[in-house]
Order: structure tokens, then sequence, then C-alpha cells
């Protein structure tokens, strides 16, 4: 009995280490492979600045009415940004407007603020417009517009970001900015030498494009308010000297 049981063992000893080994082998062919991240794969990763939601309020009194709406996005941060962006506007309305219970004729007039934004998306740079139009009383109402550009990190870009010699590059686009507006039927010197001069503030507004960037002027910018906003499209290869190779791809 004792000798079967000396067999025996080292016969199931031998059995279950072959079973391991076996199973061993199957779980190695059919374990799957991770391979390093692409680069293909990384530049298709949401960017923090994507909009995943349209956020709309509406408040209207007997006075006034606004309506105003901004996007929620793939970044927290992002979208507190731009909620606040309205809410400051909004602010801003509501001061300039405070008069009008003091008033007594006001009554007859509704007083409107209206906030809205595109999308103009690149390769390299997500940008939004938001359009503002308010009439707070007077003659007209009165049209302005704000964009913010993001990279793929999600950064905030100004001006500056465009160059490769940061802020000293728009000395080169605001030549070529002035040179398109002097073609305007509408043209006026002195406007455009104030207005489109190289200071950062009258390049607050622009959009980042794959083959260049598109600055906004707003009415009484450039021109007199009859004239409107004024876009101007200059294309990379006028600037390709300083532009900044990681905003504008050769």
């Amino acid at each position: 009995m004792n000798n079967k049981r000396h067999i025996i063992l080292p016969i199931v000893s031998v059995v279950v280490l072959a079973t391991l080994i076996i199973i061993g082998f199957r779980t190695s062919d059919t374990k799957e492979t991770i391979l390093p991240t692409t680069e293909e794969e990384a530049t298709s990763a949401p960017w923090p600045s994507a909009e995943v939601e349209k956020v709309s309020t509406n408040e209207k009194t007997q006075n006034y009415n606004i309506t105003a709406s901004y996007p929620k996005t793939n970044s927290d941060s992002i979208s507190t940004y731009f909620k606040s962006y309205v809410e400051d506007q909004i602010t801003q309305f509501k001061e300039d407007t405070s008069w009008v219970n003091d008033v007594e004729s006001a009554s007859s007039q509704i007083l409107t603020l209206d906030i809205d934004y595109k999308a103009v998306n690149g390769d390299t740079v997500q940008n939004y417009v938001f359009s503002t139009n308010s009439y707070t009383g007077g003659a007209h109402g009165l049209q302005l517009r704000k964009t913010f550009s993001f990279d793929k990190g999600g950064q905030l870009l100004n001006i500056s970001n465009l160059f490769s010699n940061g802020l000293d590059g728009l000395n080169t686009l605001a030549t070529l900015v002035q040179k398109e507006l002097m073609k305007k039927e509408w043209a006026d010197a002195k406007w455009i030498a104030d207005g489109a001069s190289p200071r950062e503030e009258n390049y607050a507004s622009f959009i980042v494009t794959n083959t260049g960037v598109t600055v906004l002027f707003d009415p009484y910018q450039v021109a007199a308010y009859a004239y409107g906003p004024v876009d101007v499209d200059i294309p990379v290869t006028a600037f390709a000297k300083v532009a900044n190779p990681e905003v504008f791809r050769p």
C-alpha cells in the first residue's frame, strides 16, 4: 500500500505541473498586448476647450430683456472662465441701465442685451467668438466682439503667442493690417493709425486659422459706426518670418 502511494503521488504532481504549464501558455497567448500611445492617438484626445454643452440664460423685466449663452467645455476652469465673462457683461449692462428706474419715460423703452458665441476650429487652435449686442438707450445699439483662442493643452493665447519673437511680432502684423485697411473705400488714415496701431489692446480679438490670422475690429475702432465691424485676414505667409511654428505649422 505504501509503495502505491509513493508511486501515485509523483505521478499526480507531474500531471498538476503539466496542467499549470499548459494553462500558462494559453494565458500568455491570449493576453492583450498594450502598445505605447501613438502620436495620432495623442492628438485625437479631447481638447480641454471643446464644447460639450451650450448653457443659456434669460432674464426679463418690465424695462429690459437679457439673453446670454456660453459653452460648457471639457475643462471646468475654461467653463468657469466663460461663465464669469458672461456674468460680468450682464452686471455691466445692469449698471449702465440703472437709470431706467428713475426715468418716467423709460417704461416705453425695452433695453436689451444679447450675448452669443460661435466656435471656429483649426488644427492647432480652437477659437470662440463672443458677440454682445446691446441697447442701453440712445440713437442705436452697440455690437462688441471678444475672442478666446486655446491651444490643444487648453492654454489661452494672447496676440504675443502668435509670434516667435513675442509681442515684437505685433509690429509686423500691424503694418500688414493697416495696409489692408487703407485699401477700403472708407479708409481714414487717422482712424486706422489710432485703432490699428501695434498696441496689444487693439489686437485683443483675433481668430487663428490654418492659413493665418483674422483680426476683428469693433465699430468705432478703425472707422465710423456706419461701417460696422471690420475683419482683416492676414495669411501666415505674409508674416512667416515671425510666425510661431507651434501655432502656425509649415
